[in-house]
């Protein structure tokens, strides 16, 4: 697990700014960080093109913090 929090962390650092230190598995992409939809999305396809995978609208909509989507990613 831990090697896909530190992808996303990584990810959320170069795309968004947001200091590593702060995410963990719990975190709330809306609550705790903040993120707009736009910056979710972003993330998201940030996600896609970093991980190879899809992330469908339907996924999208159920992920709602960093354990969700590693969950997505473990898949």
């Amino acid at each position: 697990m831990q090697p896909f929090i530190n992808g996303i962390q990584t990810v959320l650092y170069k795309k968004l700014n947001i200091n590593p230190k702060l995410i963990h598995s719990k975190t709330d992409f809306r609550k705790d960080m903040e993120l707009t939809d736009w910056e979710i999305t972003y993330l998201f396809n940030s996600i896609e093109q970093n991980f190879e995978i899809v992330i469908s609208e339907k996924d999208a909509i159920k992920i709602k913090n960093v354990q969700h989507l590693v969950n997505l990613l473990k898949r």
